[in-house]
């Protein structure tokens, strides 16, 4: 008899597994792809209008690029499953990495960004037989490449295309459109780089104690987290210690060649990943070639929205965010249809595969 998630909690022998196991139950992945289709249902009814569409023209062009974006998705899946291998000297096989990293994104889009991540890679990974220190490691690295990327790259493209454009401060389309919670998005400049800084705080600690010294990291972020306002966390904040410093002892023995692999891995995903956006423009709109930088500069305030804790994979905040970033290359009174259109590609593939996935990766991972 098949195993249901929920029964993953009377395998557990620790709170922290318990915990995650609640979080793939099947009540809860039914709310959320309900709420993920009222939001889509919400969008389209409020930028839907039949004499605008029937402006649009589905053509062979359109069908190309819509391709490209199909294989971006999967580009950035294939990065993922590279570097995964990369960094645990192939101990997964090319389905165990498929399997792990499907959901891997399953639990962000099902859960709000700081609910899933670490913890969840990690009883993914040593389920599949990975011990507790390297699951840690791959983790930890994981998190600390992406940070990396989203840290240096942004700033290059703000230095190309300027302020003005990155975070599209002219675009007067955000009052074309019917769509709520589009004015805060004239103080985009300053909502990204609050979160930058914090992301790049972050970075450098991490930096710190993955090469320099990571006892010492350790012993301070436990000490901040001893602080009354944040004493709640203190025991993720010591699990989070213990990692780094399990971390930094993997990554002693590393090469240029494995930094050089894990980078282009994270570059190639995380590019794959913005360019859908570009691919979604130019199957229905006409845009010049020097524009499809400034869309893939863009997506980095996207995602920097979907960051925000308030709903599970961001539905409704990524869709709000790309309208009202994108609205001056989409028609505006469309815009949030297109929205959908983009997170077809880039959200629901992963919520539909990972539960899929999830049921026959339990039966597999314990047992029938």
């Amino acid at each position: 008899m098949n195993k249901q998630p929920e029964e993953l909690s009377a395998k557990q022998p620790t709170t922290e597994e318990q915990k995650i196991s609640r979080q793939f139950s099947y009540g809860r992945i039914i709310i959320i792809t309900i709420l993920a289709f009222a939001v889509s249902g919400y969008l389209i009814y409020n930028s839907f209008e039949y004499e605008t569409v029937k402006t649009i023209r589905w053509t062979g062009e359109s069908i190309f690029w819509i391709f490209c974006a199909l294989i971006l998705i999967v580009l950035r899946h294939a990065g993922y499953m590279y570097r995964l291998r990369l960094i645990t000297n192939k101990k997964f096989s090319w389905k165990q990495s498929f399997q792990i990293i499907t959901l891997w994104e399953f639990s962000s889009a099902v859960t709000p960004s700081t609910v899933g991540g670490a913890a969840v890679a990690i009883y993914f990974m040593k389920k599949e037989k990975l011990s507790l220190g390297k699951s840690a490691a791959t983790s930890m690295l994981t998190i600390f490449l992406d940070q990396l990327f989203l840290a240096i790259i942004p700033i290059i493209f703000l230095i190309i295309l300027g302020a003005d454009k990155m975070f599209a401060k002219d675009a007067m389309c955000r009052s074309m459109t019917a769509l709520p919670g589009m004015g805060i998005f004239h103080n985009m400049q300053t909502i990204y780089f609050t979160g930058y800084f914090i992301f790049l705080a972050i970075l450098l600690m991490l930096t710190y104690g993955l090469f320099i010294n990571a006892k010492a990291l350790k012993k301070f972020v436990v000490k901040i987290f001893s602080l009354p306002i944040l004493k709640r966390w203190k025991e993720d904040a010591i699990h989070t210690g213990d990692d780094v410093i399990l971390t930094s002892v993997e990554l002693k023995n590393k090469d240029k060649r494995f930094w050089r692999n894990a980078f282009l891995s994270t570059m190639l995903s995380w590019c794959s990943f913005f360019l859908i956006a570009a691919c979604v423009v130019m199957a229905f709109f006409d845009i010049e070639v020097q524009d499809i930088p400034v869309i893939f500069a863009r997506q980095f305030p996207i995602w920097m929205m979907m960051l925000l804790p308030l709903t599970p994979g961001g539905i409704g905040i990524a869709e709000i965010a790309f309208s009202a970033l994108m609205c001056d290359y989409i028609d505006p009174v469309l815009v949030g249809t297109f929205a959908v259109v983009w997170r077809m590609i880039t959200y629901y593939p992963y919520l539909f595969g990972g539960a899929v996935i999830l049921p026959r990766w339990v039966n597999r991972v314990y047992g029938k």
